[in-house]
Formats: structure tokens, sequence, C-alpha cells
């Protein structure tokens, strides 16, 4: 102790020493040549440093020098969060295999501690002459740590020193929230743990199905007059609202959300394993306590008037398949971009009629900008006009909307409808097809709803969002495609046989990952609109139709006339009134990538040599051609099969590959199950977007595998009980579909429906899937009956899972957790090792057979092993709430800080809300003398 004195009172000797030479230097520097990053003048705001010399600028505004502004105090929750970075600050000087935090209350070591026998080492944290806490290193080395005993403080110093400096690179000098870079690297790690669970997604503890939100939210918040404010009253002051606005975010945000500046005027809010109902009600709540500001203004002596708005974007939902292909920086930073741009939309009808009607305009989730974000910028000739949607909102040609005056509230009239022709990356120009009177024009500022699209879920329900798990047909939506087998294409040629591939965590077309289900049964119903889905053609009948564009003319060729290219609006007056005079026909839509003006009369010319080459015209009524966009064609042939212009398409597709342009064509036949005339071109641009994940040449027939793929992207919008009914479409079309058999299964059980569900995948199971499709599908049933408590069931399905797929990580975990459940510690063990071993196969996976073995080993009281274990869990998945919770309990059961465990259950609480976060919460409340609020965390657990 007299050794530790010595040292402890030489260390603060040396640090006033060293505090009052450091006093003269920033005086010194002001007056000499500043060199690096000395005396220069920053914006204090709430960072820690050594000396502070306050200084007064021109305007009189009170300002701070801080030449050593990174250093920021460090807390114990800090050394959880940054437990990577310190083990790998202390292997520079130590070599050992594992570690462990603990944050002991009292009677704590003053000098590092070596157990040469058990090969540990016990290293105290102190800074600033207080205690953090102490590491435990196994592993060591005795005759490498011995030498090094005497300067292990210093450089446990050193390595603390080196963790304020990163936290303070981290963080905002003026909001102290976090940077920019730094949110974003957060958002990189999550966006990789995100694909990590849709690949292979894992339950957590007391679930038997999947109902685990694999997503990831990011909330923008804006001030929009912040520009105004700077101009008016100082760049001061704005830094001083900024702070405020920090201040009031930082009261009502949960622990585990991340909030970092962003902009001049920008906060983001990064919420893990959150939905869209998770984000719309963290906004709202930070908006208003935002909005009860009323920051003063030093020269008017009046309260400034704040504009706030909000978007935010979810990954994956939000993002499309090429995208997917792109590195976590891009998807990152593309993720920020489109909760920039609703910010925008929100910004443009907050005081427009949209958002009036909505009652939220205020706040815009991404996936809602194309059904109520759209404005009317500016009226075109020949009954055009130019609106705000364009490519970075999705908007694509052929997408109508319904167009309402800019009146507010139940004023708003309904003008018409348009359609898209041209789109543009931020606008676009669109043709009028319905006035609803000639006399009401649409004008600049009228807002626009999407018509014939299935409605995203409401942001007011309870965060019940696609819950991203369970089983796989992600790679549709989210993952890049790559060329299907040889099987696969000879089944899309194919009409009379469907496709058998299952929903399997593969990365081919023909073995798609499943979207995972709702949480929850609560979707918001479509809304009434004034023209039913596919009706809108019939409307462009009317009398009230404006003048349609003069139709284009394709160039003559020399094999063949030149035949007429309708407007969009005029075919679909041609197409309802011809499609009604034939029993049967084919619609077909080409769309060319990188078009340009010409491009369509280039098309239109090879395709007039194709069809006078198979003389097709003979076989039936003339066909009629018509534009369906900028870079689509559209064309209707009467009393045709498809079989008999599949050909023709594939020889377009493939000259105009050969031409330098990418095509794609989708046919859809009538009849076809229950669809009707009118709804042919949805149809048609369903067997579209299934062409577009084929190899050339890319043509799709709507048939049972595009009624899949449509379903999936229903799912992916929260439409559930849409999804349901095309899922049992795409049966009727092939009953042999083995990935919509799975697909309905995999809906039932996430409604609740175990018995139907399990119906469902032993039928997928009758039809002999192949190795990678049966390997989810027994998995998938041993998860239902797990579900439904047949253990045995569930083991036997689980093991045929191993059989087909002996890599399968949560095959391994299930039967791991069957065997802990009924007391077979060991053999749980067994398969737990076994995971973890996959685990260590492939780099990035989360540690979750880490955290079951950490379970078993607390349960047989290893204590250390338990608590290593969960630290390397924490390490591979920082945001993991079952490893939070378990590693509180250790802590309170060791009678360690409960602090630390306070921090860790609520953060598992705001994760995952289960009645265990809470219980566990009111342990470590109460171990605080806080009686109060456990009593509030015990009601929530017991209230849920």
């Amino acid at each position: 102790m007299t050794q530790h004195t010595t040292r402890k009172n030489a260390r603060v000797d040396k640090k006033g020493k060293s505090h009052d030479t450091r006093n003269a230097q920033p005086g010194a520097a002001a007056q000499g040549e500043p060199s690096g990053e000395a005396a220069r003048p920053e914006w204090a705001g709430r960072a820690e440093s050594f000396w502070d010399v306050p200084m007064r600028g021109e305007s009189g505004n009170e300002r701070v020098w801080s030449e050593l502004r990174y250093i920021q105090e460090l807390a114990r929750e800090d050394l959880i969060e940054m437990e990577g970075l310190l083990c790998r600050q202390l292997s520079a000087f130590l070599s050992f295999s594992g570690h462990a935090l603990y944050f002991p209350r009292d009677h704590a070591q003053d000098e590092p501690q070596l157990l040469a026998r058990e090969r540990r080492l016990l290293l105290p944290l102190f800074w600033h002459d207080r205690l953090l806490g102490m590491v435990m290193l196994h592993g060591v080395r005795a005759r490498e740590v011995r030498p090094l005993l005497k300067v292990l403080p210093a450089l446990a110093s050193l390595c603390l020193e080196n963790l304020a400096r990163a936290k303070a690179a981290r963080t905002d000098a003026v909001t102290a929230l976090a940077t920019e870079e730094s949110l974003f690297a957060r958002m990189e790690g999550e966006a990789e743990r995100v694909r990590a669970h849709l690949k292979e997604p894992s339950a957590p503890e007391g679930l038997a199905i999947p109902m685990y939100r694999m997503c990831m939210g990011i909330v923008l918040l804006r001030l929009g007059n912040g520009p105004g404010m700077v101009r008016r009253h100082g760049f001061a002051f704005g830094e001083n609202v900024m702070s405020q606005l920090a201040d009031a975010c930082r009261a009502v945000l949960p622990s585990d959300v991340l909030a970092a500046r962003v902009g001049s005027h920008e906060i983001a809010l990064l919420l893990s394993a959150s939905g869209r109902g998770a984000c719309h009600k963290l906004a709202r709540s930070v908006l208003a306590r935002m909005e009860a500001l009323r920051p003063v203004s030093a020269l008017t002596k009046q309260p400034a008037a704040l504009r706030l708005c909000a978007g935010h974007a979810l990954y994956p939902q939000d993002m499309q398949g090429p995208e997917m292909r792109l590195g976590m920086y891009e998807q990152a930073r593309l993720l920020m971009a489109r909760a920039r741009l609703a910010a925008d939309v929100a910004g443009q009808t907050a005081t427009g009629a949209a958002g009036n009607r909505s009652g939220e305009g205020r706040i815009m989730p991404f996936a809602r900008i194309l059904q109520e974000g759209g404005l009317v910028l500016e009226a075109l000739p020949v009954g055009r006009l130019r609106i705000s949607l364009g490519r970075q909102a999705k908007a694509r040609e052929g997408m109508r909307f319904a167009v309402w005056s800019a009146a507010p509230g139940p004023k708003a009239r309904h003008k018409g409808e348009i359609v898209l022709l041209r789109v543009g990356d931020k606008d676009s120009i669109a043709e009028i097809l319905h006035l609803a009177d000639t006399t009401f024009l649409p004008a600049p500022g009228d807002s626009l709803a999407l018509l014939g699209q299935s409605p995203v879920l409401s942001p007011d329900l309870d965060g019940h969002d696609p819950a991203l798990s369970f089983s796989g047909t992600q790679d549709f939506l989210s993952t890049p495609p790559t060329p299907p087998t040889a099987a696969l294409q000879q089944k899309a040629e194919s009409s009379s046989q469907g496709e058998t591939a299952a929903h399997t965590p593969g990365h081919t077309p023909d073995q798609p990952e499943a979207k995972a289900p709702l949480s929850g049964g609560s979707v918001e119903q479509p809304a009434d609109e004034l023209v039913p889905p596919g009706e809108g053609e019939k409307h462009a009948t009317g009398s009230s139709q404006p003048e349609p564009a003069p139709a284009v003319h394709a160039e003559k060729t020399e094999q063949s006339e030149s035949m007429t290219l309708c407007g969009h609006g005029d075919f679909l007056n041609r197409f309802a009134q011809e499609s009604e005079r034939c029993a049967r026909f084919v619609l077909a839509i080409v769309r060319m990538e990188g078009a340009t003006s010409s491009t369509a009369a280039t098309a239109l010319g090879l395709w007039e040599k194709l069809l006078n080459k198979a003389a097709l015209s003979e076989a039936g009524a003339a066909p009629l051609a018509g534009l369906y966009g900028s870079n689509s064609l559209i064309f209707f042939h009467p009393g045709m099969e498809p079989q008999n212009v599949t050909a023709l398409y594939e020889g377009l597709c493939t000259a105009l590959k050969d031409g330098g342009i990418d095509a794609a064509a989708g046919l859809a036949a009538f009849p076809f199950l229950q669809y009707r005339k009118a709804e042919m071109p949805d149809c048609a641009l369903k067997a579209l977007e299934y062409a577009l994940l084929l190899p050339h040449p890319r043509v799709g027939q709507c048939s049972s595998l595009a009624l899949n793929i449509s379903a999936d992207r229903r799912y992916s919008l929260g439409d559930v009980f849409g999804a349901l009914e095309e899922y049992k479409l795409s049966l009727l079309a092939d009953e042999t579909n083995v990935m919509a058999w799975n697909s309905l299964g995999v809906c039932m059980a996430a409604l609740g429906r175990g018995h139907e569900a399990r119906r469902h995948f032993l039928e997928a199971l009758r039809h002999k899937p192949d190795d990678g499709a049966a390997k989810q599908i027994y998995y998938n049933l041993g998860n239902v009956c797990q579900s439904l408590g047949e253990r045995r069931a569930a083991a036997r399905y689980y093991r045929q899972c191993v059989k087909v797929a002996p890599d399968h990580l949560f095959a391994h975990i299930r039967l791991g957790q069957l065997c802990e459940q009924g007391g077979r510690r060991a053999e749980a063990r067994r398969y737990y090792e076994l995971a973890a071993a996959i685990e260590d196969a492939t780099p990035g996976r989360p540690g979750v057979a880490r955290r079951h073995l950490a379970r078993v080993a607390a349960r047989q009281r290893k204590g250390g092993e338990a608590r290593e274990l969960l630290h390397e869990a924490l390490l591979r998945n920082p945001q993991d709430p079952a490893s939070m919770l378990l590693l509180a309990n250790i802590y309170l059961d060791g009678n360690e800080d409960p602090a630390m465990a306070e921090l860790l259950a609520r953060k598992s609480a705001g994760l995952h809300d289960r009645p265990e976060a809470w219980q566990t919460l009111a342990r470590a409340l109460r171990a605080l003398d806080r009686e109060d609020e456990a009593r509030l965390a015990e009601a929530r657990a017991v209230l849920g």
C-alpha cells in the first residue's frame, strides 16, 4: 500500500506540473504561429478539456479556445462499448487468449495481480484516479507478464487515454452527439448484421418461432429554417439552437438508439432491429419535445420559431435488389440519402394538402413517398405535367396517380388521374389520363396519391413490420440475382408445368429466401381508391379524356412498312376496346435499360421484322404497339397464345442486346386464373419483374413463379394478407410449386396458425424438393413443431435438416435447446459447440452459439467461462439483447456494480421488449435503492 500511495501521489504531482505548464501554452500559441491543431478556435460544446481560456469574438458572443478538446471523460459504460478496442490496445503489450470485464463495488485491487497457476492477470483500470473496472486476461504467459508488472498501471492508463481520444473523435463538439462518420460506421456494421440474419435468422430466447425484426431504421430530423436563422441571428445562435435540440432529443431517446449530427442543421437517429412503426413513433416523440423549445435571439429578444420535419427509411425494405450488390459503405449512405429524401418531402408537404389530410405531414416514411408524397410542379403543353417523384423515390414508368387539389383537409377535390411517361432522377413527366372536371385542371402544388398499388404498413401501427426471419425468399428483393439453373429455365419456358424451387437461404433465383412474416396481425387495409386497381384503363375512355399526344411514328425499314406507335393513353383506349372483342390475347411489355430518344423506333423496327418473319400477323388480328413510358414498349396480340409469341420476344431481346441495349420482356396471356382483361397490364408487369431475374434472353411469362415473386414484394411492403392471396393464386397456377407452399407455411406460422403451417410444409415435402429447399423446409417444420410443444417431432425434423445440410447453424442450436429443455446439458453443450465451430468457419456471423454456451455455463456455475463467452458474443454482435440480459444477471449475481447491470438490462429491453428484461432491470434498480423505478419496471414486466 505504501508503494501504491507513493506512485499515486507522484502521478498527481506530475499531473499538476503538467497542467501548470500547459496552461501557458494557449497564450504563447496565440502570439506565435499555430502549428497543427494547437490553439485552434473551436466551439467547445460539451467536450471536456484540461484547460479552457474564455475569449470574446467581435460579435461579443463568448467562445472557447480548446487545445485538447478531444480528451473526454470516460465512464464504465464506455468500457463495454469500446471493449474490443481496449483488448486490441492491451494485445500490443501482452498476449492472451480471452478476457472478461468486472465492475466490483468495493474491495478492488489497486495493483495488477498475476495468477500464474491459472494463467490469468487481473488488471485494474484507473482513469483520473477513479476505478472504472477491472479486466481479467486469460491465457497469459507468466514469463512475459512478470517483467511488466511495475509498468502495467501506466500501460493501462495509456490505453484508457486512447479510448478517451477515440471517444472524442466520435463526438460532435457542439451537440455532444456522435459524428457523421461514426454513425456511418455503425450503420455499416448493422447492415452486415441484418444481412447475416437474413441468410439464417435466429430466434430470441423463449420464442419457438422466430419473430425477430431483422431490419434497421434511420430517422433524420431537420431544422428546416436553420439557414435562415443563421443569416438573421448569426452562426453562434444557430449552434446554440442545435445544442438545445440535441439536449431535447437526448431526453427522450431510448438507450439503444444512437444519435448523431449529420449536417449543419440535421440530427440522425439509428434504430437497431426496429421497424417502421418504431421509427415513426420515435420521430413523433422527439419532434414534440423539440417543438416545445423557444430559443430567444440575443439580437431581437424574441423567441425564434422552429420549423422541424423528419423522414425515415428502413434497411433492407427500402433498398432495391441491384443495390444490395454494393458494398456496405455505399449502402449505408444510400439509406441515409433515402431518409433525407423523405425529410425533403415532409418539408414540402407539411403545409400542403397531403400533410393536412394525413395529419402527419411533418414526418414521412420513405416507403410512403410514392403513395402520398408527390406534388405537381409544372403544367406542360399537350396534357402533360411535371411532378416531384423520380427514380430516387422508386417511381417508374406506367405508375398511375390520382391528382388532388391543394386545398387543405376535406376541401381537397379530386381532379383526375395521370400516368408516368418519363421518369428522371428527381422528377418525372406524366400524361393526363382522365379529368374529373375539364374546367378544373391540375395545377402546381396539387398533391398525388398512388393508384393500383398495395399500401405499405401504416406507421401508426404498434411497430408491426415485416420480421425478416424464419425462412427465406429475401434474395428476390434484397440480394443480387444470379442466373438460374438449366432446370429452372426449362420450367420457365413451359406453361403447363410450374416451378418447384423451394425457399432456401441460397442466392439463386430458383432458391430465393423468404420474406419474413409480420410480427402481429394488424395490417392497414387498402384505402378506398377512386378507381380500383386495373380499372383505370376503362376510365380513360370517358368523355373528359383530354386530347392525347400525337402518336409517335417509327422509322421505315427496308423489310416492312412502318407501324404507328401509339402514345400511352391512346394505347390504353384502344386496348380497352379491342380486348372486349377477343376471347384470348397476349399482352407484352418490353423494358429497355439506357434507352434514348431513338431506341423506341429502333426496337419497333426490329419487332416488325421479327413479326413478319414469324408470320404471326396472318394467324390472328393485327397486333397493336404503344409506348409504356420513355424506356418501355407495350404490345397487344389478339387471338394469340404465349407459346406463339415467346420466340418473337426472345429474338427481340437478343437483337437489342447485340445492339448494346439491355432489354427484358414480360408476357401475360388472357385468360389466366381469375384475372380480368383490364388487369392484364398488371400481370405483364409481374411477368416483367420475373424476367428481370432471368439470364438473356430475358423473357418471362406471368406464371406461378411470377406470382410468387409478386407476393414476396407485397410481403416486404407489409401487405401480408395480400401476399397470402397471391401465394394461393400461385398454387392454383401450379400446385407443385414448392416455393409457394413454403411461403404459405411461413405466413401461417407468423400469424400463429401453426397446424396450418405444418400442413403446408408437409405438402411442400410431398413434392420432393431438392436438398437446398428440403433443408429449409425441415427446419421450418421443426420450428413449428417446437412452437406446438411437440419436442420429439421437432428434434426429428431438425436432425433431418442436419442430415441434408451438416453446416446448418440454427438446426444445431435448436437441437441444443431441445436437449437443454430436457435436462441433458452435456448433449446440449455438444450441439452448441458444433454450432460455434460453424460460426468460426464463416467470419462475420453473430455469436449466437456462444450466447447459448454461456447460458449452459452459467447454469453449471461456471461464471468466469460464461462471462468470457458473453463478451465474445457481444464483440461479434454489440446489439444482441439476449447476451446483454444474461450478462446483466451475471453482474447482479456476482454482487458487482448494479449500474452496469441497469445499463445492460435497459438496452436489452429497448432492443427486445420482454418481461425477463424488465424484471432484471427491476433487480438492478432495487440494488441501486431506486424502489419507485423498480416498481414501474416490474409493472411493465407484468403488463407487457
